[in-house]
Order: structure tokens, then C-alpha cells, then sequence
């Protein structure tokens, strides 16, 4: 089957491996390390809004008002859920905006290359996620050389390769054959009203009354951004 994928494609599968895997996740563990998780996710909450922005010139895909209300609403939720004092720095803060660049990019090119690829989706994530980590990892181990790694450490990464990224990655290649790339960024922003929700669940970490119309809002705009 690769056989008869043209050159071009292939390079772009492999350049979204690069931006969605080494450059977005790369710049989000460099962030996450240097300042709290919430401030690192109120900077990616405007993907929505980016991948608006881009999707109009890059994709022939124009937003429609509503979506763009929708992603605002998506950012005024994920503000006001995160309020506080969010401890940034810079470094996290340059981390956090390369992420959010590369992860509107990511969807833009996502969407570019699904929805006219002439090969299955698995097969699209298997090559875009295999260069994308090898070229994380060749930067890792550049970077801070060889790890060690315990059992129960393998286990966790096995457990977040498999689910966390092959498995959600074949998923939102599936989906970007029928979503557009603001319909995917607005549904990815979810995983910020998911998190609360589970943490009151699971943790019994209350959300507050601050905290639920937050999730609301974060709700509301991801309806938004559903279609035209």
C-alpha cells in the first residue's frame, strides 16, 4: 500500500508527527516542568480560536461566527476555572505558547491530511507518531541522556503510549476524516471540563460554584463550535 502513496503525502504525515508529537507534546512537558499544569492548559485552551484563525487561508475552511463565539467562550471558561494565582514563568510561559502554535498547526494539518488521505487512519498515525517520537526521543536523550527507568515506570509509559497516545491518536485521525479542524480543537478542549468533573467524582475535589459555571461555559462553547 505505501508503495503507491505519493512522496508528498508521506512527508506531510510524517511533518504532522513531527509538530503534533515532538513539538507540541515536546513543548508541553518542557512547560508543565516549569511552571504549575493549569497555567500550561489556560494557554492551550485559545487553541480553538488559533485553529479558527488558520483554518479559513489553510484549509478552505472558514469558521462561522458561532464557532468563533464558541472558542471564545471556550477561553473565557478555561480563565475562569484556572483563576488563581497560576505561578507562570517565563520559560514555561515560551514552552506553553510553542505548544499552543504547534498544537493549531498539528490540527490544521491533521485535518489537511486526513480528509483526502488515500490510506487508512491507523496507518496515518502509525507513521506520523513513529517520526514524531523518534524525533523526541533522539532530542531527550540529547538533552538529558539515558534514563533510568523502573518497572513500575515502564508500566505507566506502556500504559500512556498505548491508550494516552496510539490509541487516542488513531481516534482523532478517524475523526478528522469527517470533523473539520475547529470542530476537533473545540472537542479537544473538553478534556478541561472532564478533568473537574472526574476530579469531583473520583477524588472528591468539589468543584464550587465558580468551578461549575466554568464548566458550563467550556461546555457550551465546544456545542458551539459543532458545525455551522
Amino acid at each position: 500500500m505505501w508503495r503507491d502513496v505519493e512522496a508528498s503525502l508521506l512527508a506531510r504525515v510524517g511533518g504532522l508527527g513531527l509538530v503534533l508529537v515532538a513539538a507540541t507534546q515536546g513543548a508541553q512537558f518542557v512547560a508543565i516542568d516549569s511552571q504549575p499544569a493549569a497555567t500550561t492548559s489556560l494557554v492551550l485552551s485559545a487553541t480553538p480560536l488559533l485553529v479558527a484563525a488558520l483554518s479559513s487561508r489553510t484549509l478552505a475552511e472558514p469558521p462561522s461566527p458561532r464557532q468563533v463565539i464558541g472558542g471564545g467562550l471556550v477561553l473565557v471558561g478555561a480563565a475562569l476555572y484556572l483563576t488563581g494565582d497560576l505561578g507562570f514563568t517565563v520559560t514555561g510561559m515560551v514552552a506553553a505558547g510553542v505548544a499552543l502554535v504547534a498544537n493549531a498547526i498539528g490540527s490544521i494539518l491533521g485535518r489537511s491530511v486526513n480528509r483526502s488521505a488515500p490510506i487508512p487512519a491507523v496507518d496515518v498515525t502509525a507513521l506520523s507518531m513513529t517520526a514524531g517520537a523518534a524525533a523526541l526521543a533522539v532530542a531527550s536523550v540529547a538533552v538529558e541522556g539515558w534514563p533510568t527507568v523502573s518497572g513500575r515506570a515502564l508500566a505507566i509509559i506502556g500504559w500512556l503510549a498505548i491508550v494516552n497516545t496510539a490509541l487516542a491518536f488513531a481516534l482523532w485521525n478517524s475523526s478528522l476524516r469527517q470533523l473539520t479542524a475547529v470542530e476537533s480543537a473545540g472537542i479537544n478542549s473538553t478534556m478541561l471540563a472532564q478533568i473537574a468533573l472526574l476530579a469531583w467524582v473520583f477524588l472528591d475535589e468539589p468543584l464550587g460554584w465558580d468551578g461549575g459555571f466554568a464548566v458550563v461555559l467550556v461546555s457550551l462553547g465546544v456545542f458551539l463550535t459543532r458545525g455551522h
